[in-house]
């Protein structure tokens, strides 16, 4: 039996569950109920605000669950809590312990029920199983899918027999670096893509090269009979070519599915099978801790996999138990030196007890398919912060940096107005740092999702401006408040006439642009005077104060911040 409807009009072959269209519309006269009892559970996960927005949906289950628009947005986000560590059986408890409140309300305290009331239970009851096991099948579909295309054990068998008969073999692993924009696909074309690019994989390889599936996100391709490392390289450029294209989905949408490839070669680089996958999956890890789409397998990666193997466990660890730390630096007024907001930077002790450079801690998190776990956890820790600096009475907005990966997030406005109304906080409160790189990926996009933040009444702000490649025609384009100068120009301008130049001009286009320029890692007073006489009015760096934990920076700001340095 298929709760997957054949019909266009939607998932749930509501049929299989005994529903009629006439059971759909009568489930609405239990719609108070239900958003009663769903309603209830809202208290205990008040600071979950992904789960929030779950129940949210799921309390129109009643009166939505026949519009197929409802349906799939519903398991979308069930699979989205998958996603981010909540198990099948939690979800499932939730709805059952919502059938078992709207069960005592209706029939709890009556000494005899009618069979109206019976009947109309029965069907609320059917309606959550309908709904549960469809977004569950749709979930094993997927998997199956997938399964479809020999794994990774085949793959090993495959290298063995190779390996008998003596032939050379290269080995390629592949694997999606932007695997969160999957969790926005319909669930049709969710469960139907890992097979379609496996398809489209081999159609750029020879008829003796065979695809097999490694593991989440992963394919991997087996060359036989190559006989030097250019007939890898080259087909990984075929593959890598593929991936710059748009893939089209069976729901008449796309998407850009950016891959990251590691090469190596059966027996120069190992001396088994498992050996060579080991190799190829080393190689992929160094090109994507490089930014680069290709790399070849080296010796030395072997000691490098071992700390990053600990360091990313840890990372993921720490992500899941709230582990990670926000940090303060005091933004200031450069004419009086008073505080007037800070910077949120966030800080880890890896797994050897080292402080990880914040860039290598984002990139681990964005290459493993954590960002959207990581900024639901940024954005709450951000609103924490506020909220405790508003009862310690220091009132500054805030500066929060978003990743490369959250201009391409569509939810994330919604999400982030959420957690504004959780926490009674006002947008004007934060201002959200972007980098150009994060600019240049999927403008479009990225463009509405920015003028989206700012209808929340959060400023934005344009980070390490300079660095990057934006035309001045773009800038112009951007919903954008604040432009950030970075450091490196600060640090050289009192010694070089170029960098000078740039600092002046970068102040000159805020201004006229009606943006505040903010100069970054100012140190002395020679920098600050050169700074104002340029026109630059705000700042942060180790003049005023370096990064500090929330305690430290409330005493710094009562000490110096409040009243100002000069």
């Amino acid at each position: 039996m298929t709760t997957i409807s054949d019909k266009d009009a939607g998932y749930i072959d509501f049929q299989a569950f005994g529903l009629s269209a006439e059971d759909l519309v009568s489930l609405s006269g239990l719609a108070d109920i239900w958003r009663m009892a769903v309603r209830e559970m809202r208290p205990a996960v008040a600071d979950d605000a992904v789960l929030l927005a779950f129940l949210e949906l799921s309390e129109n289950l009643p009166v939505s669950l026949a519009d197929p628009l409802w349906q799939q947005a519903w398991v979308r986000d069930w699979h989205g809590l998958q996603g981010r560590g909540y198990a099948l059986v939690e979800i499932l408890h939730l709805f059952f312990a919502f059938v078992a409140r709207c069960e005592d309300e209706l029939l709890g305290e009556r000494e005899s029920v009618g069979r109206v009331v019976l009947a109309l239970f029965a069907c609320l009851r059917r309606a959550v199983i309908a709904a549960v096991s469809c977004a569950i099948e749709l979930g094993e579909e997927a998997r199956m899918d997938a399964a479809g295309i020999p794994g990774e054990l085949a793959a090993l068998r495959y290298l063995r027999e190779l390996q008998g008969a003596d032939r050379q073999v290269g080995l390629l692993s592949i694997s999606v670096v932007n695997r969160d924009s999957f969790n926005y696909l319909a669930a049709n074309d969710l469960q139907r893509l890992p097979s379609m690019l496996a398809a489209r994989i081999a159609d750029r390889l020879r008829v003796e090269d065979k695809v097999f599936a490694g593991r989440e996100g992963e394919w991997l391709v087996v060359l036989p009979d190559v006989h030097s490392l250019s007939q890898p390289a080259l087909a990984a450029a075929h593959i890598g070519q593929m991936f710059t294209e748009p893939v089209s989905l069976f729901s008449g949408a796309s998407i850009m599915v950016r891959a990251t490839i590691g090469a190596a070669m059966l027996p120069e680089h190992a001396l088994d099978p498992e050996g060579a996958l080991h190799a190829a999956r080393l190689a992929r890890w160094a090109a994507g801790s490089r930014q680069q789409s290709f790399a070849w397998f080296e010796t030395s990666l072997g000691e490098d996999w071992q700390l990053r193997y600990r360091q990313v466990d840890a990372l993921h660890q720490a992500l899941q138990q709230d582990a990670l730390t926000l940090y303060l630096q005091p933004q200031v007024d450069l004419q009086n030196g008073r505080c007037t907001g800070a910077e949120l930077l966030l800080r880890w002790r890896g797994s050897d007890g080292a402080w990880v450079a914040p860039p290598a801690a984002i990139r681990m998190i964005e290459e493993n398919g954590w960002r959207t776990l990581y900024t639901d956890w940024l954005l709450r820790a951000a609103m924490r912060i506020a909220s405790e600096l508003e009862a310690a009475g220091v009132n500054i907005s805030l500066s929060v940096n978003l990743t490369v990966g959250d201009m391409g997030d569509e939810d994330l406005p919604e999400l982030l107005g959420q957690c504004l109304e959780t926490w009674k906080l006002p947008g004007q409160r934060f201002t959200f740092e972007l980098t150009e790189s994060a600019l240049l990926l999927e403008r479009e996009k990225g463009l509405a999702i920015m003028n989206r933040i700012r209808a929340l009444g959060c400023r934005l702000a344009l980070d390490d401006f300079g660095t990057g490649y934006s035309s001045l025609s773009y800038l112009v384009s951007l919903p954008m408040n604040e432009i950030k100068i970075d450091q490196s120009f600060i640090e050289a301008m009192l010694n070089s006439a170029d960098s000078l130049r740039v600092v002046s001009t970068i102040v000159d286009l805020a201004r006229d642009l009606g943006m505040v320029p903010l100069a970054e890692g100012v140190e002395d007073e020679k920098q600050r005077n050169q700074l104002l006489a340029l026109g630059c009015k705000a700042a942060q760096g180790y003049l005023y104060g370096q990064a500090m934990q929330l305690a430290e920076f409330i005493d710094w700001y009562r000490t110096q911040g409040e009243k100002g340095c000069h």
